[in-house]
Order: structure tokens, then sequence, then C-alpha cells
């Protein structure tokens, strides 16, 4: 979720069931050598946070723990696995920049992670930022909030679908449109995911790869959206359908190469159209037949 983004809270739940925890021994070093460290927040090698972090850290219903790792500085509450945390979190930000085909990382400011345990605290936290109190987590510049459960150990898409949007924020820049923010993040959320279950011999489960005909978005309403569905329904829709269409473009028409150079064409501000004929060719010529062949592939229906 990127910044204010409603999302379905029960969603991410159904997400994080199906997956295998991870073991007790498996932190920095099976996952990605975080170098964590405990510190003061004074010891902090950055202190400087929005105007949002402010509040939470300001908050005085919680006791906030402070740490940092190579790219992140970490806020949690006391009882939370916070060295656990920086390992899913560095591994994660290592392998969507390569899946994203970035080689190089020139940024020094790290960026923030806020984690939340005390349900009503988060909700009153998310609603006084006007957000769906049913959200998981969202993503605001180079600084993300999550609300999770005392001694639980990450995993799942969620926090890669986070990073991602620091990523796609952090270095491709320019103004992504909302389905392909949230398709992207999903996409690599779930790709980054589905690897490391793979490498230790599980399946990720429970992940929608197809929508009921019925709910299908036309791609020129769902490309040209500025803002989220209002019901929960339409949201679920609107993720599922964002998603697939990434995935569409990268498992059916040529794999990460093209679809980074048609990331970047709306990242300067192409339209769907445009951006889908000058990278795809023949195609993105015929925006109806690839949109028939789109359907086909999201609802598992012919015309």
């Amino acid at each position: 979720m990127n910044q204010h983004t409603p999302f379905s809270y029960a969603f991410i739940i159904i997400l994080l069931s199906s997956f295998p925890l991870l073991g007790a021994d498996e932190t920095a070093g099976d996952l990605n050598a975080a170098s964590f460290k405990k510190k003061t927040f004074a010891a902090l090698s950055e202190r400087v946070s929005s105007r949002r972090g402010d509040e939470a850290l300001a908050l005085n219903t919680v006791v906030w723990e402070h740490g940092e790792s190579d790219h992140f500085i970490f806020h949690t509450e006391t009882g939370f696995s916070a060295s656990q945390l920086a390992s899913v979190a560095e591994w994660a930000y290592t392998a969507i920049k390569k899946d994203l085909q970035i080689t190089e990382d020139s940024f020094e400011r790290k960026a923030h992670i806020y984690v939340f345990l005390n349900p009503e605290v988060w909700i009153r936290f998310a609603q006084q930022g006007k957000l769906d109190v049913r959200t998981g987590g969202w993503c605001t510049g180079r600084e993300l909030f999550i609300h999770s459960r005392p001694h639980f150990k990450f995993q799942g898409s969620t926090l890669p679908h986070e990073i991602t949007h620091l990523v796609a924020h952090r270095f491709l820049g320019g103004d992504l449109p909302l389905w392909l923010n949230e398709g992207l993040a999903e996409f690599e959320g779930i790709r980054c995911y589905r690897g490391y279950l793979k490498a230790r011999n599980y399946q990720l489960v429970g992940v929608p790869d197809r929508l009921e005909r019925s709910r299908y978005i036309p791609l020129k309403d769902l490309t040209s959206a500025l803002d989220y569905p209002r019901d929960a329904a339409a949201i679920s829709a609107f993720y599922i359908e964002s998603h697939r269409l990434v995935a569409f473009l990268y498992y059916e028409c040529g794999g990460m190469e093209p679809l980074m150079r048609f990331v970047k064409q709306q990242c300067a501000g192409a339209r769907f159209e445009t951006a889908l004929r000058e990278v795809y060719g023949s195609t993105g010529r015929d925006i109806d037949e690839f949109e028939k062949k789109f359907r086909f592939f999201l609802t598992k229906s012919k015309e």
C-alpha cells in the first residue's frame, strides 16, 4: 500500500496464515547480513522523520525501541523481534532492486520503519491520518508504518510489497499511475516471497490469480484511475487486476526488460496506450486485441 491506500486487512491475514512460519534460526545469516544494531534514539545515524513519524514517536501509549541496519532505521514497540524484521527488510530490498534491474544505490539516507503492536493504538493512529482502519501498513516517501503482533516473525508478501513502493519512489522517480504503483508492488511482493519459499521446498498458496468476468474493470478505467475504489469488493478487484496486468506483461510479453522500459515510460508521463505501443510494438498496436487477450488471462473465460 502506498501512502493513503485503503486495503482489506482481512486479505493480508489470509495471505499470512497460508505461509509457513520462519524458523527460529532463520535470522540475518539465512536471509541477508542485515548488520542490525539496537541503539538508543540519540545514537541513531538519522533522527529526522516526517510529521507522521514525529506523531508516532510522540505517542505516550507506546514504549519505542530503536535500531538500524544497512538501509533502514527501525522504531518498534517493546516486545517485537526487530532483528528478524531487519533481516527480512534487507533481503527484500536487495531482491527487489535486483528484480527491477537497479544496479547502483547512491542513497545515503535510510528509510524509517515504524512497527505498532497495540491494535487500538494503531487504529487511532490510522484514523488520525484519515486511513482505512483495516489497513495493515502503508508507505509514504521513505517511511513505512506497519501493524504487527507481539513476538511475530515477519513472513508473507506484505513487507516486500511496501518495500517495492519504497524502491520505486527512490529509484524510478516520476509519477507512476495508481494501478501500476500497486500492481508492481503486488507483483514483486508475491514474486519475492514465492522465491523465498521455493528455495525452502514450500509453495505459495492463497494468492488470487483470476477475477470473475462480472468484476472485470475495463483497461481504460483501470489505467486512468486517480483514486482507489470505495467498497471492499471493488478494492479487491482493483488490486487483483492491477497485479495480474503486470504479471501478463511479464509472463506473456517478454519478461522484465521490456516491463521496466514500460514502467519508465509511464513514470515519464506516457499514457498507457502510448507506453504499450512504444515498448511492445505490435502487441500494443491493437489495444482491443491486447485487452481481449488480457481479459482471458485474468478471467480464464473466452469471449
